[in-house]
C-alpha cells in the first residue's frame, strides 16, 4: 500500500508518501500564490523520493481546512482529481487537527492549534491526545482572538495548554494572558509535521473509511468575503 497526503490549507504546504514497507518521504515549502503554481510538482518530486509512481498509489489523504480559501481548494481538487483518476480512495482530514497531532507537549496538556483567519480573526480548537487517540474538547471555531481563546480556556479549565501555528505570533500577548500558554520556538511554527499529517490520515482511514469523493468538500468554517450583488449588475446589452 502507497499513501499520499497533501496538506495546502495554509502557505505552508507539504506532501507525504508512506509506502507499505514502512518507509516514508516528505517535502514541505512555502508559497503565497495559493499552491496552484507547482503543486503537481511537488507532488512528482515526493513520488520520486519515495521511489514511487502515481500508478502505484493506493490511497491519497488531504487535509481539508480551515484555512485559506485558494489554498484549501487546490489541494482538494488536486487530491480530488487524482482520486479519481487513479481509481483509489480518498481520505479527508482537519486541518486543525493534523496541527495538534504537530504540538510537542507534557502528558496530559491540552494542544490548541491557532491559524491565521485573515481580518484579525483566529481558526482554533483544543483536542487532547495520547497516542493515535485525538479526542475533540472544543470543536474547530473561528473569530476574534479573544472570543476564541476565552471560549477555549473556560471549557478546559484550569488545564495546561500548548499551542501551534500561524495564528500565534500576531496574538502573542493574548495566547500568554489568556490561554497561559507558553510562546516558545515551536509554539510559534506555522507548519504541522509530515509524521502528523500521515497519522491523521490512517486513523480517518482505519476508524471512519474513506470518504466520498462527490460530497468531499472544504471546511471553511468562515463565509467567503465575495458575495454575489443584492441586484443583478446591469450591462449596455441590457438596453
Amino acid at each position: 500500500m502507497t499513501t499520499l497526503c497533501i496538506e495546502t490549507a495554509t502557505e505552508h504546504g507539504m506532501a507525504v508518501v508512506a509506502r507499505g514497507n514502512g518507509s516514508t518521504a516528505a517535502v514541505s515549502w512555502r508559497s503565497t500564490a495559493g499552491h496552484g503554481e507547482d503543486l503537481l510538482g511537488r507532488i512528482d518530486s515526493v513520488l520520486a523520493k519515495a521511489g514511487a509512481t502515481r500508478d502505484e498509489l493506493s490511497l491519497v489523504g488531504v487535509g481539508v481546512g480551515p484555512g485559506r480559501f485558494t489554498s484549501v481548494r487546490v489541494g482538494l481538487a488536486t487530491a480530488k482529481g487524482l482520486a479519481l483518476g487513479l481509481g483509489i480512495p480518498i481520505v479527508g482530514v482537519s486541518s486543525l487537527r493534523v496541527l495538534a497531532r504537530s504540538i510537542s507537549t507534557p502528558p496530559g496538556s491540552v494542544r490548541v492549534p491557532v491559524m491565521h483567519a485573515y481580518r484579525g480573526d483566529v481558526f482554533a480548537a483544543a483536542f487532547a491526545v495520547d497516542g493515535d487517540r485525538v479526542d475533540e474538547l472544543v470543536a474547530p471555531c473561528f473569530g476574534a482572538p479573544h472570543d476564541v481563546f476565552q471560549r477555549i480556556r473556560e471549557i478546559v479549565g484550569d488545564r495546561a495548554i500548548a499551542v501551534r501555528g500561524d495564528g500565534v505570533g500576531p496574538h502573542a500577548e493574548l495566547v500568554a494572558r489568556v490561554l497561559r500558554a507558553p510562546l516558545d520556538e515551536s509554539a510559534r511554527r506555522a507548519d504541522a509535521e509530515p509524521d502528523a499529517l500521515l497519522a491523521e490520515v490512517l486513523r480517518v482511514r482505519s476508524v471512519e473509511g474513506p470518504s466520498d469523493l462527490e460530497s468531499l468538500e472544504p471546511q471553511y468554517l468562515r463565509p467567503s468575503d465575495a458575495k454575489l450583488p443584492e441586484r443583478p449588475l446591469r450591462t449596455d446589452r441590457d438596453g
